[in-house]
C-alpha cells in the first residue's frame, strides 16, 4: 500500500537509480504507475491472507516477487535482486512449510468446503 501512496501523494522524495526527479518524472518513466501496480497488488494479498484465501500465499509470493526481485536485474542490481529472491524464498517457505500458517489457511478451506 506504500507504494501506491508514495506515487499519488504529491511529494518530492523520488529517485530512479539514484538521481532525485519530480514527480511527472517519475510518472512519465512508468516508475509511478510500477510502484502502484505493486501497491495495489500487495494490498489485495495481504486483505486476501487476512481472509484466508486458498490463494493468498501465492499471490503474496507474486507481489513480494515483483516488488524484491524484477526491479534489481533490470536496473543491473544483481545482488539485490539476489537478497530478494532469498527474502521470497524465505517467506515461501514460511507459507508452506510451518505447520501453524499451513493450518490457518487449511481452516478456512474446511469452512467452505462444508458451508
Amino acid at each position: 500500500m506504500i507504494f501506491l501512496i508514495v506515487s499519488v501523494v504529491p511529494n518530492e522524495s523520488f529517485a530512479i537509480n539514484g538521481r532525485h526527479v519530480s514527480q511527472a518524472e517519475w510518472w512519465s518513466s512508468g516508475a509511478g504507475f510500477f510502484a502502484s501496480i505493486i501497491g495495489i497488488f500487495g494490498l489485495a494479498a495481504g486483505v486476501a491472507i487476512l481472509r484466508k484465501k486458498p490463494w493468498a500465499r501465492m499471490a503474496y509470493l507474486g507481489f513480494a516477487t515483483i516488488g524484491l526481485v524484477i526491479p534489481y536485474p533490470i536496473f543491473g542490481n544483481w545482488v539485490l535482486g539476489l537478497v530478494g529472491a532469498l527474502v521470497v524464498v524465505a517467506a515461501g517457505l514460511y507459507l508452506f512449510k510451518i505447520k501453524a500458517v499451513v493450518a490457518y489457511f487449511e481452516q478456512e478451506a474446511r469452512v467452505q468446503v462444508g458451508s
